[in-house]
């Protein structure tokens, strides 16, 4: 089991956690409850190997679980549309 699927694993413990190996080195991720999907979503070869992208997909996945739920998260949960800093540059 790699880090990503641990990773995601630990993240969504109330579901059972599937996760499939892609042809272009991604996942797959299934959360399952009661032999019932409840979601799925592919996961990019660099959103498997950078821990803050998977933070970020772990957070997407929750905001979708909440929605679908009926619930609106938090708008201090809800993700940035920003996830880099801005350049900056140095004026000689």
């Amino acid at each position: 089991m790699t880090a990503a699927q641990r990773y995601l694993a630990a993240a969504f413990p109330e579901f059972e956690v599937l996760t499939t190996p892609r042809p272009d080195g991604g996942l797959l991720l299934t959360l399952r409850n009661d032999d019932r999907i409840i979601i799925k979503r592919a996961l990019s070869k660099g959103q498997t190997q950078a821990d803050i992208q998977l933070e970020w997909v772990v957070s997407s996945v929750r905001r979708d679980l909440a929605l679908e739920a009926g619930m609106s998260p938090a708008i201090a949960h809800l993700q940035s549309q920003s996830r880099t800093a801005l350049p900056t540059y140095e004026y000689a």
